[in-house]
């Protein structure tokens, strides 16, 4: 991280994909409107560009055909275009349409002046996502001019391990981008209050012990999935932290807002310097089971 870095967290609904050029106009307008206000990283959550899958007979095929996108597509050209005019990036969610066809990945890619950065594959899947989603191949942590960059796809974020790979890459940044659900009887698996304290804990506490900035843009509003799912309410709650500043921005809410905050050098500086956690982290090997 070569410098100071304004970023912006932006909380919205994904209009369903059979309206996916109102969300690429959302997207771009709040490009535009966020670089006005100095943002050089401006975060979006899972699957903004797409939205997801509708449960259903057919629900598999329609996804495949009608409601993902790939990487060399329109969508993601008109955004690198977007990337260059306001020399800012961009993290994007959709439905990646793979070069095999009948596999679908849940990605996320990080967008600049230069072109797509990386794009980052959804690992792990709760629930019924698992009947529609491929696990990416690989992790990766992305180099770019705002410095190294790493990107955690929601239920993902309950790995601790990914996040501590992108430590091992000594990420400046860490990104969630999700659509965490509320649990309970308003989608999802988990008890409500549970879950709402710990999507609160998580950027601050993976920071600290990652030494890195957390970027958290999660969805808001509901989506109906379909038949035998209903309709789910997204948590919101997006956040901005630092390792060694703490809390920068945050929502207690799931309407629609964008946060803003900068991610100082210095703080960066500071919380590697008071914990020397790459130096003092064991070998790899030694918690892996035999």
């Amino acid at each position: 991280m070569q410098k100071d870095i304004q970023v912006s967290a932006v909380q919205f609904c994904p209009f369903l994909n059979d309206s996916m050029d109102k969300n690429m106009e959302f997207i771009l307008t709040t490009m535009a409107e966020e670089a006005k206000k100095g943002a050089d990283l401006v975060v979006f959550p899972e699957t903004s560009i797409t939205n997801f899958f509708t449960h259903g007979q057919g629900g598999y095929r329609h996804l495949m055909e009608e409601a993902s996108i790939s990487v060399d597509g329109d969508e993601i050209q008109q955004l690198i275009e977007a990337a260059k005019t306001h020399n800012q990036y961009v993290v994007v969610g959709f439905n990646e349409k793979s070069s095999v066809p009948g596999v679908i990945y849940n990605s996320c890619a990080l967008i600049g002046p230069e072109g797509v950065a990386g794009v980052s594959r959804k690992q792990n899947f709760p629930g019924i996502e698992k009947l529609y989603y491929t696990t990416g191949p690989k992790l990766e942590t992305f180099e770019c001019a705002l410095g190294k960059i790493g990107i955690i796809i929601c239920y993902d974020v309950l790995f601790p391990e990914i996040a501590r790979h992108h430590f091992r890459n000594a990420a400046d940044v860490i990104v969630f981008s999700s659509s965490f659900w509320v649990g309970g009887s308003k989608g999802g698996t988990g008890d409500p209050l549970t879950k709402r304290q710990l999507w609160k804990a998580l950027p601050l506490v993976t920071a600290v012990q990652n030494q890195a900035f957390v970027v958290s843009a999660n969805g808001s509003g509901t989506m109906d999935f379909g038949v035998g799912t209903g309709v789910w309410e997204r948590m919101g709650l997006s956040q901005i932290a630092s390792p060694a500043e703490g809390v920068l921005a945050e929502c207690d809410h799931s309407e629609e807002v964008i946060l803003r905050a900068t991610l100082k050098k210095d703080a960066l500086s500071e919380a590697r310097s008071n914990y020397h956690f790459f130096s003092e982290l064991q070998p790899k090997g030694m918690f892996e089971p035999n």
